[in-house]
């Protein structure tokens, strides 16, 4: 199976090109988790599957690491917007379909896509939850819930890297609060009104990944609805990429990095 890799901002993707439908058969959970898996295979946050779609240029279904589909993934959004372009599936300009809605995308000179997001949704309002704390301790920490095309719980610190994301994360990705799917973690600290530090951990990686797109518009949308920052919004991931985030007459959009990496052709029989 041929295949692209790209990264946008720090997350890796596998992006396929299945637009003849030919590659149905071989698109099972446990392969597309076997090729995500580091070390022993190519290695990848998730799988982007260019798909044909009737009413956008093309349609983008996107697959967590472990192989589960989720409805939607920004900086997968952005690097499939990249991979279309170079399939001929669409221009600089293009609209995409996902399963959470019609996008729009413009891949930019020097490697940069913008990508227009569905309305971010305010799915609560303040939340006071319960969570182990570093050796342990409990603590109580208040959150959002906001949906940007996937749930997103997002928690506001001063310090990052106090050891309360490592021993909390797991378990607030499962709060009952957050339903019973479970949600994508953001920890969030804003330096100043246009700028911001995040975290996250996700759900279907179970881990924290260098960046998360969805996840940071989650935190930008939910430091706006508070009054901690202001549009356009640098965001800051630990992959070291930065993103931007913010709105226009068009909506919503999420601006950074994609870039392709390589090029490459799976050796094993995927049947």
């Amino acid at each position: 199976m041929k295949f692209t890799k790209l990264t946008g901002a720090g997350n890796d993707f596998i992006a396929v090109d299945n637009r003849d439908g030919s590659l149905g058969p071989f698109l099972t959970q446990p392969r597309i988790a076997g090729l995500c898996r580091r070390a022993l295979s190519v290695g990848a946050d998730g799988m982007l599957e260019l798909r044909e779609s009737r009413t956008s240029d093309y349609r983008m279904v996107y697959y967590n690491s472990d192989g589960g589909r989720a409805s939607m993934c920004g900086n997968g959004g952005r690097c499939i917007a990249r991979f279309a372009v170079m399939r001929g599936a669409a221009g600089p300009v293009q609209t995409f379909e996902s399963d959470a809605g019609t996008h729009r995308a413009e891949v930019r000179p020097g490697g940069t896509v913008r990508l227009w997001f569905t309305a971010p949704v305010a799915l609560s309002g303040s939340l006071s939850l319960a969570a182990p704390g570093p050796g342990g301790v409990a603590a109580t920490l208040e959150a959002s819930l906001e949906d940007t095309g996937v749930p997103h719980l997002v928690v506001f610190r001063d310090d990052l890297y106090d050891g309360l994301f490592e021993s909390s994360a797991a378990t607030l990705r499962r709060a009952p609060e957050t339903g019973p799917a479970g949600a994508n973690v953001d920890f969030a600290c804003v330096e100043t009104p246009g700028s911001m530090r995040i975290r996250t951990w996700e759900r279907g990686v179970e881990g924290e990944t260098l960046a998360c797109g969805t996840g940071a518009v989650a935190a930008v949308f939910a430091g706006l609805r508070c009054g901690r920052v202001s549009l356009p919004c640098t965001v800051h991931p630990p992959g070291g990429s930065p993103l931007e985030v913010g709105m226009d007459d068009a909506g919503w959009w999420l601006e950074g990095e994609a870039r392709p990496v390589y090029e490459g052709e799976t050796l094993e029989p995927l049947s």
